[in-house]
């Protein structure tokens, strides 16, 4: 290397120098990047001996880890127009691979079914991660097949690049469970815990069924913390005793709120009540009261309240009714809206929830102002976490009819979908994506719907750059409203300072239409926007330009709020 001279590298020489630049030489498999994550050598960092020593004890390790069992690796540093730059030198040799798999002690399923679960296969690279991943998949397949005390071990053997894995399973006895015991709730009722927990005396022991319950719990938002713990029942029978040790949470709480959103700039003020464990029986109420005033006088009101009775009858079941009012003041022109829906829900699996909903809605000082419609919507939700997803997809279809033998003043049939996904890029890097869409088709006495049975689309929710409810071929109060939605978002989040604040790239498109999709009427915003992570939800600020057709003066719209936009 020209002008980089060699040599060994005394802690003497190096006192008080921050290292400029760290490269890896000889690496033809791993990339940099990944080698620059094991070592804690890093440019600004002022670096000894001893640390260096460690940073090739730690590639070494890492390279065994990944089945390269003969990688040497050397250091060295050199100076060039005065700075200090640290190389590793990387002899990474042949990379072992895995020749056969031998399971044993698997007296329960054929070797074959167990062979197909593994993630790891013969002729695969030898990697220590993914051995040990083998070893959970027959660990937790046994689990969830009635072998709570299951126990998988792997060993390997080499000759020369060649590797024999070996997994040993120690099945212990197929269990069902005897006893489910719950300790440590004071207010909350057992049979209201047993009730969710969803767990039957005599069943068969499966570990996903408990992990399922333990959420279930945590759902009900009574316990801050849920612990389970499973033992034999004697030391002969193949049953065992489950025990729930509950920590409860405050049932009820009262929250205000005071702020401002925008655009266009008005102020805010909230109020909450929630009650989670009514009668002692895990039913629940919550209301909320929300003022919002703008500077010229024009506001917003509104009020709901829902009562919530799971399983109903004893069953899976659950009960819920929402009442709900909302005024409306924009210039001259007025809405007062109240309704009531009431329905059931299923959670069919833990990700998996139908309901079938009786929504009563009258708008006042309109001539078709009653609407009685029932609704039948599923919900499946795989994301890992409900503020800050990284994984998963979220799907909402939905079909709506109104009127008919159900009488009041509008008869339609709404059809709706709403689908996002979220993928991790690494390095804290997410990407997310959604796609709404809506169509609603009058019939019987109805030609043609009034605008708040309609669909409407801007702002900071579904396109950015763009007022609200500023696309559409009808009017309506406080702005444009039509029967045909389609709407798609796309984000890239990534952190900027550490995991407390992040930067957001977004582009948005969107219509409202009187028909069919009419590309000449589509609307495209695209911004940036930061998120400051809070305990209840990240606070985002977003500036959006719209890009098609701007008017004149147009620097673009800012949007303050909490949570991600989808």
């Amino acid at each position: 290397m020209s002008g980089l001279v060699i040599s060994v590298l005394l802690a003497g020489q190096i006192a008080g120098q921050p290292v400029q630049e760290v490269r890896f030489q000889g690496n033809r498999t791993l990339p940099r990047r990944v080698l620059a994550s094991v070592v804690s050598t890093r440019p600004g960092k002022v670096v000894t001996e001893t640390a260096l020593e460690q940073d090739v004890a730690a590639l070494e390790r890492f390279y065994e880890e990944q089945g390269f069992f003969d990688a040497r690796v050397e250091k060295g540093f050199g100076m060039v127009q005065g700075r200090l730059i640290v190389t590793f030198y990387l002899n990474e040799g042949p990379r072992t691979r895995i020749g056969q798999i031998a399971l044993n002690g698997n007296f329960s399923f054929p070797s074959s079914r167990l062979l197909r679960l593994l993630p790891v296969r013969q002729g695969n690279s030898l990697v220590a991660a993914e051995v040990q991943r083998a070893v959970e998949v027959l660990r937790d397949f046994y689990a969830n097949s009635g072998y709570p005390f299951v126990k998988v071990t792997s060993d390997v053997s080499r000759a020369d690049t060649i590797a024999q894995l070996r997994l040993e399973i120690e099945e212990g006895p197929r269990c069902y469970i005897r006893e489910v015991r719950i300790r440590g709730n004071q207010t909350v009722w057992t049979r209201t815990i047993l009730r969710a927990l969803e767990i039957q005396k005599g069943e068969r022991y499966s570990q996903r069924r408990l992990y399922d319950a333990q959420r279930r719990l945590y759902a009900t938002r009574l316990f801050q913390r849920v612990l389970f713990y499973v033992s034999r029942a004697d030391s002969v029978s193949d049953s065992v005793i489950v025990r729930f040790d509950v920590f409860e949470q405050p049932s009820r709480s009262l929250a205000f709120g005071v702020g401002f959103e925008m655009p266009p700039v008005r102020g805010l003020v909230s109020a909450e009540w929630e009650h989670n464990n009514l009668f002692n029986r895990g039913q629940k109420i919550e209301t909320g009261v929300e003022f919002s005033p703008d500077w010229v006088r024009n506001y917003r009101i509104g009020f709901e309240a829902t009562y919530r009775v799971p399983y109903l009858l004893f069953t899976r079941v659950d009960f819920q009714t929402h009442p709900f009012l909302y005024w409306e003041k924009v210039d001259s022109l007025r809405q007062r809206e109240y309704g009531v829906e009431t329905g059931m829900s299923r959670t069919v699996l833990p990700q998996l929830h139908l309901g079938l909903f009786n929504r009563v809605r009258f708008v006042a000082d309109t001539a078709h102002g009653i609407t009685n419609s029932l609704a039948l919507s599923s919900i499946y939700d795989s994301r890992d976490d409900v503020f800050e997803p990284r994984h998963g997809c979220f799907v909402q279809p939905g079909v709506e009819v109104a009127g008919g033998p159900l009488l009041g003043d509008n008869d339609f049939f709404r059809v709706t979908a709403d689908a996002r996904f979220y993928q991790s890029l690494g390095w804290g890097v997410v990407l997310a994506g959604r796609g709404s869409f809506g169509r609603v088709f009058p019939y019987g006495r109805n030609e043609h719907l009034p605008y708040y049975e309609e669909f409407f689309i801007g702002g900071r929710n579904s396109l950015r750059g763009y007022p609200d409810k500023s696309i559409g071929p009808d009017s309506g109060l406080g702005g444009l409203y039509g029967p045909t939605l389609v709407n798609g978002n796309l984000e890239v989040r990534g952190p900027i300072l550490g995991r407390w604040v992040g930067l957001v790239l977004f582009a948005d498109a969107g219509l409202v239409s009187a028909g069919g999709l009419e590309m000449g009427e589509i609307g495209y915003g695209a911004g940036f926007g930061i998120r400051v992570r809070t305990p209840i939800g990240p606070v985002r600020l977003d500036w959006g330009k719209r890009l098609k057709q701007p008017p004149a003066h147009d620097r673009g719209r800012l949007y303050l709020g909490l949570l991600h936009a989808f």
